[in-house]
């Protein structure tokens, strides 16, 4: 069990009862360990499907999520900040992305996120809602350069 998140792996677990957790509502959980707050959401995708899970309330904003990816030890910490991080921060990553895959000194880093985030693929992951044509080229463009260094590693 991380700190931040619980998830099933395989779909092995489902209610509340199944995390450790009592049920206080449909979507809404309590560690009666601690008294914490836990929130149902679907989160990391293995490839089947998102897995069922829950987060700590309140969740961690971005800088947090991504250092829970790059220097997390659990692996329900670890691919839960990724499924939030994909889904709520997409830009955020693309920019940190870029970052750590510049710098030489951190392929290391860069590899891990290239596993978790399945960078090797060359797909936008940035809204394009409200954007131009021009705009999401544009973000394509950047996530298949970071598809390329990945494909190398």
């Amino acid at each position: 069990m991380g700190n931040h998140f619980v998830m099933s792996f395989r779909f092995d677990k489902v209610t509340a009862f199944d995390f450790g957790f009592t049920a206080t509502g449909n979507e809404r959980a309590t560690n009666p360990k601690d008294g914490s707050v836990w929130i149902k959401k679907n989160l990391y995708d293995f490839g089947w499907g998102p897995e069922n899970g829950y987060y700590k309330y309140p969740l961690p904003d971005f800088p947090q999520l991504f250092n829970l990816v790059l220097a997390g030890t659990d692996q329900c910490d670890i691919y839960g900040a990724a499924a939030i991080i994909s889904e709520q921060y997409p830009e955020e990553l693309l920019c940190q992305c870029e970052i750590v895959a510049s710098d030489l000194k951190k392929r290391a880093e860069f590899k891990t996120l290239s596993e978790i985030f399945k960078l090797d693929s060359a797909v936008n992951r940035c809204p394009v809602q409200g954007k131009s044509f021009i705009e999401v080229q544009k973000d394509f463009e950047r996530w298949k350069k970071l598809s390329e260094i990945a494909k190398k590693l």
